[in-house]
C-alpha cells in the first residue's frame, strides 16, 4: 500500500486544501527536522503553508498511527516508498511501520531512489530493533537488493486497492 493510499484509510485528513503530496513530504520532512517552524519554512519553497496547518497534520498521524522512539523487539515491518512531485522536482518519501504494533518507525524523504538510499534507511530502522525482523515490501528491486545485502528476511507482498 502506497503511503498516499494509507494517509486515505487512515483518514487522516478531512479537508483537502493541500494536496496529498505536499502533506506527505511535510509529515516526513518534520519527522527529519522536529521543527514546524523549519517544515513550514521548507514547504513555501513549493507551496504557501503555515507551522500551524504543519501542526495539525502531525497531530492527525499521531493520533491514527503513533510514533515509535525506543528500540523494541519486532516481528514484522513494511517499508514502503512514494514519489511525491513538489515545485517540479521528485522526492521519494520513505517510511517503516511496525504491523503489529501499528506504529510508524521512521520516515524520511530523499532526493533519489536507489538500492544504496533503501539500504541506508533500512540501517537507520534496524536501530530502532533490539532483534532482525522480517520484512514485508513491494516487489520494487532496490526494497529487495537492500535487504538481501543486509542479509535480512522479507516477503513480498504486492499491495492494491481492490
Amino acid at each position: 500500500m502506497k503511503l498516499k493510499e494509507v494517509t486515505e484509510v487512515l483518514n487522516l485528513f478531512e479537508r483537502e486544501r493541500t494536496p496529498m503530496e505536499i502533506r506527505i513530504l511535510g509529515i516526513a520532512t518534520y519527522i527529519q527536522t522536529s521543527s514546524t517552524r523549519r517544515t513550514a519554512k521548507i514547504l513555501s519553497e513549493f507551496y504557501p503553508i503555515s507551522h500551524t496547518a504543519i501542526w495539525k497534520w502531525i497531530k492527525k498521524v499521531e493520533e491514527k498511527l503513533p510514533i515509535s522512539t525506543e528500540k523494541k523487539k519486532r516481528n514484522l515491518i513494511a517499508i514502503d516508498e512514494t514519489v511525491v512531485k513538489a515545485n517540479k522536482r521528485h522526492y521519494y518519501v520513505y517510511s517503516a511501520v511496525d504491523v503489529e504494533r501499528n506504529e510508524l518507525i521512521l520516515m524520511k524523504v530523499y532526493p533519489m531512489r536507489n538500492w544504496l538510499v533503501t539500504k541506508s534507511f533500512v540501517k537507520e530502522v534496524l536501530k530502532y530493533c533490539d532483534n532482525k525482523p522480517k520484512f514485508v515490501i513491494d516487489k520494487a528491486p532496490w526494497l529487495k537488493r537492500a535487504l538481501e545485502s543486509l542479509n535480512l528476511e522479507f516477503k513480498h507482498e504486492t499491495f492494491r486497492k481492490t
